[in-house]
């Protein structure tokens, strides 16, 4: 969406973003998020096309694109395609005899980021902590400042990466999107507190659904839209006892 937005702002173009999953932002935002950032986005010129994936790039005679062709058959006329893919880890880099490989790619690694293989530490896009490859910075730097705390023998503060290393803000003008720690809430026994404001999913429309833990006490995560004064409160108590009742951390109003 970023890079969609920078090409409708800066270079006049119309874009049309096309997600394979049912929803935008899946993997950060819940169905009511995803549906107002849908109409956000759509006021403000892009058009989109989810749950179908791409089939084919289309080229004219001449071998330049000409547009796309989706699974389910749709069309869309294009004269140009990005691709934003993510990231990949090149496990190939490691031979046979190299640390373990989880099942969906990158070096297992532990919660101080360290593989099966002696003195050999894996972080960022390539490191699967327990299993899973987070493919943002944040959880990076975290893994950065761990290992390198192990090895100049210092202690580590905590496991990698912490409950906040997931927080995710959309960068695009006018639209207020984040997403921080354990917005789905999958941890065992939670809890979510939401509320939504505006006539319709668009510009005007807000969305908040906060995570708590089975006592109602630790925030675990949260979805914001249009919501970005609650933000950094939040994400700097995101593993802690709430400071203050769910509604005055909504309005900016909550104290430490």
């Amino acid at each position: 969406m970023e890079t969609a937005e920078a090409l409708r702002r800066h270079l006049g173009m119309r874009p049309h973003v096309v997600e394979a999953a049912p929803r935008l932002m899946p993997a950060q935002l819940d169905g009511p998020a995803a549906r107002i950032l849908a109409g956000w986005l759509l006021h403000s010129g892009l058009r989109l096309s989810c749950g179908s994936p791409l089939r084919s790039v289309d080229a004219g005679a001449d071998g330049r694109v000409r547009g796309v062709t989706l699974e389910d058959g749709t069309r869309i006329a294009a004269g140009l395609v990005v691709f934003s893919a993510g990231t990949r880890p090149r496990d190939e880099l490691a031979d046979s005899g190299g640390p373990a490989r989880g099942e969906r790619g990158g070096f297992l690694v532990d919660e101080l980021g360290r593989t099966g293989v002696p003195d050999v530490w894996a972080i960022g896009d390539c490191a699967a902590v327990h299993g899973r490859c987070h493919g943002t910075v944040a959880p990076g730097y975290r893994m950065a400042e761990a290992v390198a705390g192990q090895l100049l023998g210092a202690p580590v503060d905590g496991p990698v990466p912490g409950p906040a290393d997931t927080a995710t803000v959309l960068k695009v003008p006018g639209v207020d999107v984040a997403s921080l720690g354990d917005a789905h809430g999958r941890t065992p026994g939670a809890v979510a507190f939401s509320c939504a404001g505006g006539p319709r999913p668009g510009p005007g429309a807000r969305y908040a659904k906060l995570v708590l833990d089975s006592e109602a006490r630790v925030l675990l995560g949260a979805v914001l839209v249009g919501y970005g004064h609650a933000y950094p409160r939040l994400r700097s108590v995101v593993g802690h006892d709430l400071p203050s009742p769910v509604e005055e951390l909504l309005a900016g109003t909550g104290g430490y």
